[in-house]
């Protein structure tokens, strides 16, 4: 799914043609609403939001983190990551 001119709308815009948006997500994948020169909601179509989640789901699976450690994780910040990839190179 590309964000490209032809799937972008104003509010404005999108609020007048809601009815053609929802009959040409099927073929497009998604709609992107903007307000004020930026994307605020997108109109997605149903089975393609479907089979992200699911995709979504088996790749989670493929992770080696247990999701019921997630709580403990934290992002590591640019100058932990440095050191470690300076580790490495010895």
């Amino acid at each position: 799914m590309n964000i490209n001119q032809a799937n972008i709308y104003p509010v404005s815009q999108a609020r007048n043609l809601f009815t053609k948006l929802v009959d040409d997500v099927k073929k497009a994948k998604a709609f992107f609403v903007t307000k004020k020169g930026k994307v605020k909601a997108a109109l997605v179509d149903i089975d393609y939001l479907q089979k992200m989640q699911k995709d979504l789901s088996i790749l989670y699976k493929k992770t080696f983190i247990d999701k019921n450690l997630l709580p403990y994780t934290r992002e590591f910040s640019d100058e932990e990551i440095k050191e470690w990839q300076d580790e490495d190179k010895l």
